[in-house]
């Protein structure tokens, strides 16, 4: 082979590790599309203020503080609005329709929320999940009110 060509087969290679590591990757499970009244996010050991369209990662946990709310778009259509003075944390959240896996589960500490079901909840019912500190509910509906 030429010098060139083994150079360039280099490169490509080094080009195909990076996109395959661009296609591994995946990314938030939803955005913060409304708030109001401080929130905070704590993600690896850190406290982040809230701002709308950041993004919510999964193991992500939104604290609202009084008179508080946030609203959260997924990225399977999934909303859930966050009331005030509570303690919600995105446990788990994998949608890849492509590769039929799903995973939607989530932890409320205490405080309310409203979920209103996207694609997770309707292809796979299954796979959403919802746990306080007393109980651990299986999602089976496409909306519901959680008062703790």
């Amino acid at each position: 082979m030429r010098p060139s060509l083994v150079k360039m087969c280099a490169v490509f290679f080094v080009l195909m590790l990076f996109t395959a590591t661009a296609w591994a990757f995946q990314g938030p499970a939803g955005i913060v599309e409304t708030l109001t009244g401080k929130v905070y996010i704590h993600r690896n050991d850190t406290l982040i203020r809230v701002e709308a369209k950041m993004p919510v990662w999964e193991k992500d946990t939104l604290v609202t503080k009084k008179n508080a709310y946030a609203g959260i778009v997924f990225t399977d259509g999934t909303v859930i609005t966050i009331g005030p003075e509570s303690i919600f944390e995105m446990s788990a959240f994998v949608f890849e329709p492509a590769e039929d896996l799903y995973d939607f589960s989530f932890y409320m500490e205490k405080g309310s929320a409203i979920y209103n079901s996207g694609k997770i909840g309707r292809l796979s019912p299954d796979s959403v999940k919802m746990t306080t500190p007393k109980a651990t509910v299986g999602v089976r509906g496409t909306r519901f009110v959680i008062n703790l």
